[in-house]
């Protein structure tokens, strides 16, 4: 039978994993469920990683939502649905998705969109223009601003009604 840790050797390699890669609780609690930690143990040693600030969901999801903006090209929609799904409180998930620079995410929408006109050059130009929409919403950017851009490029997008 595999050895059991003890409370504190959990706490210790949790600690040690929060201080060289930012965790939210639901990841904390995910890795104590794989070591079959006790609901009991679990809950006190949250508390103590939450009270030593190990974890802290505001710094995991403003690091998060920079991360996936600046490396994935990911939208607001995208970032915060998935911190929402890493039951992280909403108004948390909003003020981390508002910490992005407007001009810097417009500006990202933008570059995004330009890079994949390219394979889209010999549609029609309304064609292109749903594509376009459809592959910016599905990196998680607002219908709205994705319309604003699409008509800085000269692209119409009939794509709306049905979305």
């Amino acid at each position: 039978m595999a050895d059991v840790m003890t409370r504190e050797e959990v706490f210790r390699k949790l600690a040690a994993r929060c201080t060289t890669k930012e965790c939210c609780v639901s990841e904390v609690r995910e890795k104590m469920r794989n070591w079959n930690v006790s609901r009991v143990d679990e809950d006190s040693i949250v508390q103590e990683l939450i009270s030593e600030r190990y974890v802290d969901e505001g710094r995991y999801a403003r690091a998060f939502a920079n991360d996936q903006f600046r490396f994935s090209g990911w939208g607001r929609i995208k970032i915060g649905y998935t911190l929402r799904q890493k039951a992280i409180d909403s108004l948390v998930v909003s003020q981390a998705v508002q910490a992005i620079d407007p001009e810097e995410y417009y500006a990202a929408l933008m570059n995004i969109l330009k890079t994949k006109m390219r394979a889209f050059k010999s549609l029609p130009q309304q064609t292109q223009g749903e594509k376009l929409m459809r592959f910016a919403l599905s990196r998680g950017f607002e219908y709205n601003l994705i319309r604003e851009a699409l008509k800085e490029l000269s692209l119409e997008c009939e794509v709306g009604s049905e979305i």
